[in-house]
């Protein structure tokens, strides 16, 4: 698919990164499919320590029209291939209380309308707003998914970004809004 050209530049790049900026990077790359080839990638923070090396995370989405699953089947796929047990898992399934029981949790979740969550991810997202959960053992990132063309953009991923860390949970990848 790609030249070779491209291809050592890709090892180049990506030869260096941690497990998690690996993690995040593979996200990145396949939400890129849906946006404009202009787009760029953000800084790398090499100033992070060393991640503590993990053989299983979550990867959980909540989606209206089926973009945040797409991505997330195929970001589970990629995580598959580095060796890495991924559970998989749609939040309108999935059960808020096994938050705390999690080590990575990474979300990819699209707005709706006016900033609002996806109807089938309306409980997760109101369980943990209205809860008070000690997430302080888990690893989070979030990849927001939402229309540009209204004011309140990727908003329900902000707030998942942002109750998460108030909830104690350590951000290892920052927060992407695509």
């Amino acid at each position: 698919m790609l030249s070779e050209t491209k291809l050592n530049v890709l090892k180049q790049i990506s030869g260096e990164f941690s497990r998690d900026e690996t993690i995040w990077a593979s996200g990145y790359l396949a939400g890129l499919a849906g946006t404009p080839l202009t787009a760029t990638l953000p800084p790398i923070h090499t100033d992070q320590p060393d991640p503590i090396t993990t053989r299983k995370i979550t990867l959980a989405y909540g989606t209206e029209t089926g973009n945040s699953k797409k991505l997330a089947t195929g970001l589970a796929g990629i995580i598959k291939k580095k060796g890495i047990q991924v559970k998989l898992a749609d939040l309108s399934q999935y059960k808020p209380k096994d938050l705390g029981k999690e080590d990575y949790f990474f979300v990819i979740i699209s707005t709706q309308g006016e900033g609002d969550p996806p109807v089938l991810a309306k409980k997760f997202y109101d369980y943990i707003h209205e809860n008070e959960i000690n997430l302080s053992n888990l690893k989070f990132g979030v990849l927001a998914l939402g229309d540009s063309s209204y004011p309140l953009f990727c908003k329900t991923g902000e707030d998942v970004d942002y109750r998460f860390e108030l909830l104690g949970a350590k951000r290892i990848v920052p927060l992407k809004k695509m």
